[in-house]
């Protein structure tokens, strides 16, 4: 299950809500999404809802995509992977493609997280489409080693994903240092099969 509550956050949130009469259900928080003016109330609730939501809350957290505060637009994408799981892969497919999601970094986390297959072209086009910062070391937004995770998991379906790893491969030396210590840890193809490892 990604991204689940540790006992320290949940504490933070009845912390946080002590004096609004908590009821710690979707209900509640799917109120304050709706009603909130204050924006942590908004993130608190957000981050809540991975414990307690359903799927009558993802209309709301979608709603909180467009949200002014960032930190709550990347909450709520990893909130909504935790809930609807595959389920929700058209949405992380735009978040990733389009505009108005920003932050391609949690995008991407949530594709690794809960995306079923319907996001590999996605995934591939993004890195088609940075090809040059890739290859320069310079895609340094997190979303490599979350992409290539992804992947991995569709590496015997679809060759094209095989010519990525190999494009991955024949730039791996202008990769940042963290990502090359990071990738072959997560991605077993990469554990062997890179030509210019270090």
């Amino acid at each position: 299950m990604p991204f689940p509550l540790s006992d320290d956050v949940r504490d933070t949130v009845r912390h946080h809500f002590r004096k609004q009469g908590l009821v710690w259900d979707d209900a509640y928080f799917v109120n304050v999404l709706q009603t909130a003016t204050d924006r942590y109330d908004v993130y608190w609730s957000v981050i809540a809802l991975r414990d307690c939501g359903t799927a009558s809350c993802l209309p709301a957290l979608t709603d909180k995509l467009q949200f002014p505060m960032q930190d709550v637009k990347c909450a709520a994408i990893l909130t909504i992977a935790h809930i609807a799981g595959a389920q929700a892969t058209p949405l992380f497919v735009q978040a990733l493609a389009g505009t108005s999601f920003r932050d391609k970094g949690y995008a991407m986390w949530a594709i690794q997280d809960a995306a079923d297959e319907r996001a590999v072209d996605a995934v591939l086009a993004y890195f088609k489409k940075h090809r040059a910062r890739l290859r320069s070391g310079k895609l340094t937004n997190n979303t490599l080693a979350d992409g290539l995770a992804y992947l991995e998991k569709h590496l015997a379906t679809r060759p094209e994903v095989a010519a990525f790893f190999d494009e991955v491969n024949a730039c791996w030396a202008m990769l940042p240092e963290g990502e090359r210590r990071e990738i072959p840890g997560r991605v077993a193809f990469f554990a062997g099969n890179r030509t210019g490892a270090d």
